[in-house]
């Protein structure tokens, strides 16, 4: 299971960037970054809302999906 999979499950606020998926800071956020170690992330405060968002490129599916990659 992806980390977008994983969050679309558990009903997790999605925002994204081309390829890149954001992911508000939260405890469950966290437990499902901890699950997926390899990947790497960085944390970010949007200029839309003030709140920190997790940035993790390259793991926003459907844009992946759109150009048949998967």
């Amino acid at each position: 299971m992806t980390i977008y999979t994983e969050a679309l499950e558990k009903g997790i606020e999605i925002s994204n960037h081309e390829s890149d998926l954001y992911l508000p800071m939260t405890n469950q956020v966290a437990d499902i970054l901890n699950n997926h170690p390899k990947t790497k992330h960085t944390l970010f405060r949007s200029s839309i809302d003030g709140k920190m968002w997790y940035d993790i490129p390259f793991a926003y599916d459907p844009w992946w999906n759109a150009k048949g990659m998967f």
